[in-house]
């Protein structure tokens, strides 16, 4: 649809003529495609002034230059209005829309828009009639009802979100308080991760840092980033009472710098490990059918889920039927949603797709500090005898006729870090085919130029970049390979990364769709697209995926021994 400049108001409280009058001004040197009222339009005084300016936006008399859309904020529409919007379809005068006490609309450039004016009824048993369409109230089930939208490029609200100035460093102004946050309003940005979310302040501007919100398990979608700004009333003392901005439905905007955390999250305990004994660190996978194994590394536990990680052992309800291997720093488990089919590799036991993931949750580091390089180096290490591991059995179990491609997305915003290794014919590998495919694609999307590296040394970036290992070795070499080379030291490894400019917008499906196309799975470059099933239970299917691994890889597993 292309780029739309937006204008956004504060509340106006009955102050038509002001108000648009300068909105006037401003769109004819602008030239903006729409604006929005943020709060009460209309002022809670009744008196002949409100009622003489309201009969002169009523009858045209005062000229809204623009598209403009409206909402109700903390003061009742009053009855004049409410007739006229009735007998208009909700147009309060030309150029002037209602959108309700709560909607959700795209307007004709493409922008979607989503809001809920009012404030939130505390004691929904006192109600005795229903809200209606003009009441500045609204119930939670009606926010609740708003997450079904699923997206917004922006977000209205009358009310700030609950906790939104957690983790800012921009202090709040004298004189706001949480007296007008809802938890509701904190949810709904959480469900609908706008662009923008504009909300009405008493008197004064608040504008907090970008923030990003958190993905799902194995998603591989760079996570949304939501500008909040509450703006004050056109009577207040500042005149910061407008904002304008251009957005491009085509792609998020950029950020200045890398956005914060959300500030809707628990905060992180310290990283510090907790010990525990065996059965205490395995009794939460005796139903997963894991049996307990007495040595450090179950001393050792899972890492904190601060965040509610999927990848995140100790979180309730966490997948941990995909779990194969768990190692000192890191474990291995198979992938929701394979790339592979079942078929495509039938020397293997399973798919093939396999992710290697750290313990330790990326996101902490906001909150603890930066690792030291030396629990870096051992995580690394760790991980790349998994990497070597993995790849030596795929090789072996197809007698050479198969390498194995893994890459990393280490992107700020990702919350936890993974490796994901496929297996790839050797030829194309061989051929340098696999290479030539990722750099090819890179140019497509203008990222940097990739350059070598050495495959079993740490990059010198330590965030934001994409790293891409190939993997493949001799079909005589595969043939006597036996379990005394479990470690994997066979085969030739190459590596290559780009870095990633933080401001620069990354497809974070880049490794899978590259994957794709060499494998012919088009149609599967969404892991949704790709979840196994078995009597019609994802887990079932999943489950049997793991025990494919688990048999293939338990003369390899070196964690095991």
């Amino acid at each position: 649809m292309g780029s739309a400049k937006i204008l956004v108001v504060g509340s106006i409280q009955g102050e038509f003529k002001k108000a648009f009058e300068k909105i006037a001004k401003l769109h004819a040197k602008q030239n903006f495609t729409l604006a929005i009222i943020v709060g009460d339009l209309f002022s809670s005084d009744d008196n002949d002034t409100t009622s003489n300016d309201l009969d002169a936006l009523l009858s045209g008399q005062i000229n809204v230059p623009l598209s403009t859309y409206f909402t109700v904020g903390d003061s009742v529409i009053p009855q004049a209005a409410r007739t006229k919007l009735e007998e208009t379809d909700l147009q309060l005068c030309p150029n002037l829309q209602y959108l309700g006490r709560k909607s959700v609309m795209t307007t004709a450039d493409g922008i979607r828009l989503a809001s809920l004016g009012g404030r939130l009824v505390q004691d929904e048993a006192s109600l005795t009639d229903k809200l209606g369409s003009y009441k500045p109230s609204y119930l939670d089930s009606e926010a609740r009802g708003l997450h079904g939208a699923h997206s917004a490029h922006i977000l209205i609200t009358n009310e700030w979100p609950a906790n939104i100035s957690n983790g800012s460093k921009i202090s709040l102004p004298d004189g706001l308080d949480s007296s007008r946050s809802s938890q509701s309003i904190s949810n709904l940005c959480q469900a609908l991760k706008p662009w923008y979310h504009f909300s009405s302040s008493p008197a004064v501007l608040w504008e907090r840092e970008p923030f990003k919100h958190l993905v799902e398990y194995n998603s591989l979608e760079e996570p949304s980033v939501t500008r909040f700004k509450s703006l004050p009333s056109v009577s207040a003392s500042t005149k910061e009472w407008m904002t304008a901005f251009t957005i491009d439905t085509s792609r998020a905007p950029a950020t200045l710098e890398p956005p914060l955390e959300s500030p809707f999250i628990r905060s992180s305990p310290p990283r510090k490990r907790r010990a525990q004994d065996d059965q205490e660190t395995y009794r939460r996978y005796a139903d997963e059918g894991y049996e307990p194994r007495h040595n450090k590394r179950a001393r050792k536990g899972a890492r904190s889920d601060p965040n509610d990680c999927f990848m995140c052992l100790n979180k309730p309800g966490s997948k941990t039927h995909l779990v194969v291997s768990l190692g000192e720093e890191s474990m291995v488990t198979v992938s929701r949603g394979p790339l592979p089919l079942p078929t495509t590799f039938p020397q293997l036991s399973f798919t093939g797709h396999v992710m290697i993931i750290p313990y330790y949750h990326a996101a902490d580091e906001l909150a603890q500090g930066k690792r030291t390089l030396q629990e870096l180096a051992s995580e690394f290490k760790e991980m790349t005898r998994f990497r070597k591991a993995l790849s030596a059995m795929v090789g072996s179990k197809s007698q050479g006729e198969l390498g194995t491609v893994c890459w990393e997305v280490n992107r700020t915003g990702i919350r936890h870090f993974h490796w994901q290794l496929l297996p790839c014919p050797s030829d194309p590998i061989k051929k340098s085919i696999v290479e030539a495919a990722f750099k090819v694609k890179a140019e497509q999307y203008q990222y940097p130029t990739f350059q070598s590296c050495e495959p079993d040394s740490q990059l010198p970036e330590r965030s934001d970049y994409f790293r891409v290992w190939t993997w493949t070795s001799d079909p005589l070499e595969m043939a006597d390979h036996t379990n005394g080379n479990a470690n994997g030291d066979v085969g030739v490894a190459k590596s290559i990364y780009f870095s990633l400019p933080t401001d620069q917008k990354f497809n974070i499906w880049f490794g899978r769709e590259v994957m794709a196309g060499l494998l012919q799975l088009e149609n599967r470059v969404n892991w949704m697209d790709a979840l196994l099933r078995k009597d019609g239970s994802e887990q079932v299917a999943e489950e049997e995926e793991a025990e494919g691994l688990r048999a293939d890889f338990e003369e390899f597993d070196f964690a095991m021994k």
